[in-house]
């Protein structure tokens, strides 16, 4: 990763952008695009996760069990939904949690270096989802999913906001949250093929790996977030503030 840049060597012409501005808000629009990829993914594959581990409605084992059972006779419903809305729900708190912390530590600490880890740690989680053989695993995986997301989102906005004067700063920032809306339809409907294709068998007979369709959707956004992930750490920080000081064109 590149030491921070002294501000007398980098400081931008008026109304134009710090150099390495370009790549850094490609590398940023991309990890904004596999963040909400990833989002959605797990709402796509809802079924097959409610088939796979709680199957045609039996008891599960252990203490996932004991609690479909005391909600089955005490408040009178069938409980996999509700903990499928747990999963999503553990992703929310722990973003919601550490978003805060990870905009306190990028304040002392490189940014670039924040998002890497977050990314990298995210992209794992996502592949550990895959993997998950029971609802706690697979709680836990999101969690994690939580926490490395939250490393991002408070921290591209800043980034962005240092490489861009204001001048142009608003349209770059529409730009990037274009990733949005873009994310979250690509995750929701390549999740959703990914999970009814015949990939798992593919796997099986071409890979060696044994997996249900529905986690290859898990397995799919692992690489990619893994380049780009390793690509942050080796980007250069710009001047904090900088880019407030250039002064717009007469």
């Amino acid at each position: 990763m590149n030491p921070v840049p002294s501000p007398s060597s980098t400081v931008a012409g008026p109304g134009h952008s710090f150099p390495g501005a370009r790549p850094a808000l490609a590398l940023l629009l991309l990890i904004n695009l596999f963040n909400y990829i990833d989002r959605q993914v797990l709402a796509a594959v809802v079924d097959p996760i409610k088939q796979s581990l709680f199957g045609n409605g039996e008891t599960a084992g252990g203490t996932l069990g004991v609690l479909q059972e005391w909600c089955r006779s005490h408040l009178g419903f069938k409980p996999e939904l509700a903990f499928i809305g747990v999963l999503s729900m553990a992703f929310m708190v722990t973003y919601m949690l550490g978003a805060p912390l990870f905009g306190r530590l990028a304040e002392r600490r490189s940014r670039w270096m924040i998002i890497s880890i977050g990314v990298i740690l995210w992209s794992l989680a996502s592949g550990a989802s895959g993997l998950a053989a029971t609802f706690f695993i697979l709680l836990l995986t999101r969690c994690f999913v939580g926490i490395g997301e939250a490393a991002y989102g408070p921290v591209a906005p800043a980034l962005i906001s240092d490489y861009y004067p204001v001048k142009v700063r608003g349209q770059v920032l529409a730009l990037f949250y274009m990733a949005i809306p873009v994310g979250s339809a690509l995750g929701y409907v390549l999740g959703g093929a990914v999970s009814r294709s015949a990939i798992g068998d593919w796997g099986a007979q071409w890979l060696g790996v044994h997996a249900e369709s529905w986690r290859w959707a898990f397995y799919l956004v692992v690489i990619p977030g893994l380049i780009l992930g390793v690509s942050s750490w080796f980007m250069r920080e710009p001047p904090r503030g900088q880019a407030d000081l250039a002064q717009p064109d007469a």
